[in-house]
């Protein structure tokens, strides 16, 4: 991973000081007003936090959020994240626009990786999701989904028979890249520009020296390992192509499914106790202080997923690895049906 040398961000910095400039002068003219998108350009230059990041780590962020500033709507066609909503995206892309300005423009390939999961929806004509949900009217109250095969969906419905994995698993490098994530350690980020401009290469925290050279703090989060089995909160129609889904099943009442599979696994595993509830997507650069249990908390990269997640941690410590349990809740037709193509 090619670094950022102090050189180099004394460079970025002059222009980044230039820009944040120009911006607080027009603001100060009446009756020019800054626009929302020159606040947010503001709100980077006056803490520009990846000035001092490496060149594939500021790649794979401006990938990650470029992948939650779009949707594929139910017409079938790309649009934007809803940012009436929720404007929190905008924001951040705003910032890698801003980062990238001060690194001479975005690169192509960049851009290109970026694009690639979109394009994806459409490489065999119209998104799968089109003809999952052909007609479906989804119900008026909260509802989960499970996306997958239908081999193993079928089953779930017409005998509850489920398997919860380990965390770890998903680390398989061989799984799809919707899937495969490091569920054990998170990674934070804590930028350093202000220190190496200073001639530093390292601090002092919590009584330990903190060695970072050319680079950010990188400062990894890392629990046990433990069981995990997720859906999403609602009907997305990117979400069966990124998880090569023929299938969805459709649970219309989560209480009484969430109780069904807890009280089964702790019937089998009494020494783990369940964390349920909607997953804390976190910014590695911005939110370390943010996840307060590991286990409920994911890359933001993966944010347009919305999962939801059921946990499952021991109470005491884990002397051997997990391997998957296998439930059979009872047949879910009474709470659930299985949409497939």
């Amino acid at each position: 991973m090619v670094q950022v040398s102090v050189d180099h961000i004394r460079v970025r910095l002059a222009e980044i000081e230039a820009r944040k400039a120009f911006l607080e002068k027009k603001s100060s003219t009446p009756p020019e007003r800054l626009r929302r998108h020159e606040v947010w350009r503001h709100d980077y230059l006056s803490y520009p936090y990846l000035i001092g990041a490496p060149r594939d780590r500021v790649a794979k962020r401006f990938c990650d959020i470029f992948m939650n500033t779009g949707e594929l709507m139910p017409n079938g066609k790309l649009g934007p994240h809803d940012f009436v909503i929720d404007d929190n995206w905008t924001a951040k892309f705003t910032h890698m626009l801003e980062e990238y300005g001060s690194r001479g423009g975005t690169p192509s390939d960049v851009i290109a990786n970026a694009r690639a999961p979109f394009v994806r929806y459409f490489e065999n004509g119209a998104p799968v999701a089109m003809r999952m949900f052909e007609g479906y009217e989804p119900p008026a109250s909260p509802f989960l989904v499970k996306y997958g095969r239908k081999e193993f969906l079928e089953p779930m419905l017409r005998e509850g028979r489920l398997r919860i994995s380990p965390a770890s698993f998903y680390s398989d490098s061989n799984l799809i890249a919707s899937v495969q994530d490091d569920e054990i350690n998170r990674t934070f980020f804590i930028p350093t520009f202000r220190e190496r401009l200073a001639g530093k290469d390292s601090i002092l925290f919590q009584g330990h020296t903190l060695r970072f050279g050319d680079d950010d703090i990188v400062m990894p989060v890392v629990c046990p390992d433990y069981y995990l089995f997720s859906l999403c909160d609602h009907i997305y129609h990117r979400l069966p192509t990124d998880f090569n889904a023929d299938a969805a099943l459709i649970i219309k009442n989560p209480t009484t499914f969430t109780q069904r599979v807890v009280s089964h696994f702790l019937a089998m595993n009494p020494e783990w106790e369940p964390l349920l509830g909607p997953v804390t997507y976190y910014d590695p650069y911005r939110d370390h202080t943010k996840v307060r249990v590991p286990e409920m908390g994911k890359h933001f990269g993966y944010a347009y997923q919305r999962e939801v997640r059921m946990a499952f941690q021991s109470i005491r410590p884990i002397k051997t690895a997990l391997s998957p349990v296998f439930l059979k809740i009872g047949e879910l037709t009474d709470i659930a049906e299985l949409l497939s193509v």
